[in-house]
């Protein structure tokens, strides 16, 4: 008797609260659900502008990914092994490799030759030299103090004159020289000041490479055309 009175207390208690706590448990929003619901909605976001900010970084073009010149394409260019032949003083060799990196370096893509680098071991220096200026489109003259004291340069020089001169081929850059102790030979030449800005004088031996590469190309169109219709 008092069991069964004492089971039906209990399934009153469980009856009356327990269906409460069902109703507050379906009533009740899950914080879970609100941290989860706008916890991702903050993280897409979040992912979504990271995604945006990489995406512009990436097809944000640097200089290496820049087209190189057409020019440099060009038959006229490939005639020849170098762009620049590079004439220096021991002495400035660290200047000249300096210089040298610049116009090689891949945004610029130019072919340079330097004798301490580029002569192969073994070889008569006088016989490569000559070879070597043959195969060039351009000679640069790094002239500083040191330059006009060496017998070797001096002999270069001469030879980078007898194959071009008076021409655009001929590019000296000078460093702590004022133009009135310059060679003879140079002084009725454009010269290129490194002494100020040596970052713009690097740029402008670089635009009078292309420059000269440029109007050869163009020179060389029309005797091409002329050759194919006399061919035809």
């Amino acid at each position: 008797m008092e069991e069964n009175r004492f089971s039906s207390i209990i399934g009153w208690f469980r009856q009356r609260f327990g269906k409460q706590t069902n109703d507050l448990d379906q009533d009740k929003p899950c914080k879970c659900s609100q941290t989860c619901s706008s916890g991702h909605s903050n993280i897409s976001n979040s992912v979504s502008s990271t995604s945006s900010v990489n995406s512009s970084i990436s097809t944000k073009p640097s200089a290496s990914d820049q087209p190189l010149p057409s020019v440099l394409f060009s038959h006229f260019r490939s005639s020849l092994r170098y762009d620049v032949f590079v004439c220096h003083n021991d002495e400035d060799s660290d200047l000249a490799q300096s210089l040298t990196s610049f116009l090689e370096q891949p945004s610029n893509g130019l072919r340079c030759y330097l004798q301490e680098r580029d002569c192969p071991a073994g070889g008569a220096v006088s016989t490569e030299l000559l070879q070597a200026v043959q195969d060039s489109h351009c000679w640069l003259l790094l002239v500083t103090p040191n330059f006009v004291r060496d017998d070797w340069c001096s002999y270069q020089m001469h030879q980078v004159l007898s194959e071009g001169p008076m021409s655009q081929r001929i590019i000296p850059a000078v460093v702590n020289m004022p133009r009135s102790k310059l060679p003879l030979e140079l002084r009725f030449l454009f010269t290129v000041d490194l002494n100020m800005n040596k970052e713009s004088g690097y740029n402008q031996v670089y635009r009078a490479v292309l420059h000269y590469l440029k109007d050869m190309s163009e020179k060389e169109k029309p005797r091409n055309a002329s050759h194919g219709s006399s061919d035809g």
